[in-house]
């Protein structure tokens, strides 16, 4: 019976052993990989025909994620005028977890220009805007992104939003 008992505590202590290192194994960290960033507009002006918009991209992966170019269309009014259009390189490293921030200069349309403008003077409140495409990255390809929002004139800096 000695015998018996001696085997089934070591069983038992074994098993408690297996189980201990399973559990602490599915605890252990997991590597994002190949998740798009997350991409929303910090900042735009406008001033001299020309519109600069920043743009912050988030990496959310646990590795870099070099980005080579990226495509982009920025519209108001549920989708109705396009405010702001980008295609071209980028040539940015985020790094792991990180953030960047990008900036792009465009020469404004007449409806862009309209449209700050009626933002900037108060005739409109803020313009619903949808930020919407994608970015290349060297390893992972094609990672298209959208964000949606509001544009807001900023107190007491003019031809400035957020």
């Amino acid at each position: 019976m000695t015998t018996e008992k001696v085997i089934l505590k070591k069983r038992l202590g074994l098993s408690l052993l297996l189980l201990a290192v399973l559990f602490c194994t599915a605890c252990g960290t997991n590597i994002i990989r190949g998740e798009p960033p997350l991409v929303r507009m910090s900042e735009l002006s406008h001033q001299d025909s020309n519109i600069n918009l920043q743009l912050t991209m988030r990496n959310l992966n646990g590795v870099d994620l070099d980005v080579t170019s990226i495509d982009f269309s920025l519209t108001v009014n549920e989708g109705e005028d396009e405010l702001f259009v980008y295609k071209g390189p980028v040539d940015t490293n985020i790094v792991a977890n990180g953030t960047e921030t990008w900036s792009v200069e465009v020469v404004e349309s007449k409806t862009s220009r309209e449209l700050l403008d009626s933002l900037e003077n108060g005739d409109i409140k803020s313009l619903p805007y949808t930020l919407k495409g994608s970015v290349f990255s060297k390893v992972d390809g094609t990672m298209r992104f959208e964000y949606e929002g509001h544009i807001y004139p900023l107190p007491g800096k003019p031809g400035r939003f957020r």
